[in-house]
């Protein structure tokens, strides 16, 4: 949940450029580049009765050795805490609706803030390795996004803003704990947990 004092930012987030490969080659794109992957997995996605469902919720929709791909569904105010991807980098596609993520940011007094972005349908956001984020919709319709992260996601740290310090929870979520559990549905067998994003 965002501080009143938080950092803002308005507007939609800018879709860079897709990333290229390592060794330089002019105009090949990476084939592990979470943006080409959610660019062209994005269109063909579609979650029927989404929009009824009442907490957020998910489908991890691709899984290779290089990256895998989550659906999420998003109620009016579904959210997620302050997470990073463990060692994974990747990319939050918007397909329908508007999502605010919350980035904390220190300012130039050393006072740890919340930054927000909106990130409306259409827009691909990337998350860089080590970033650290929450999301939310805080629109009064549904939202669905993909998330795409290379290699696939085995972990997230969650925090706490604790005055102006960032604080690791003691418990990060890790893919192993699911027990073979990929689709995040309202059920009693996966309440209380956080799940993937």
């Amino acid at each position: 949940m965002p501080r009143p004092d938080a950092l803002v930012q308005h507007g939609p987030a800018r879709t860079p450029a897709p990333a290229r490969r390592a060794d330089g080659a002019d105009g090949a794109v990476d084939p592990a580049d979470p943006a080409e992957i959610a660019r062209r997995l994005a269109p063909s996605l579609h979650w029927p009765g989404a929009e009824a469902l009442t907490r957020r919720s998910w489908r991890r929709v691709a899984w290779t050795a290089e990256f895998d791909a989550w659906l999420i569904a998003w109620p009016e105010g579904g959210e997620i805490d302050l997470h990073d991807h463990g060692d994974s980098r990747g990319v939050l596609s918007v397909i329908d609706g508007v999502l605010t993520e919350f980035v904390p940011q220190w300012d130039g007094t050393g006072c740890l803030g919340l930054q927000r972005l909106e990130l409306w349908a259409g827009t691909t956001h990337r998350l860089g390795g080590g970033h650290v984020h929450s999301i939310t919709n805080e629109s009064e319709r549904h939202a669905l996004s993909l998330h795409v992260y290379s290699p696939a996601l085995s972990s997230m740290t969650f925090f706490d803003l604790a005055g102006d310090d960032l604080v690791a929870r003691a418990d990060p979520w890790r893919a192993e704990d699911e027990d073979g559990l990929l689709v995040g549905w309202p059920d009693p067998a996966s309440a209380g947990r956080a799940g993937p994003r």
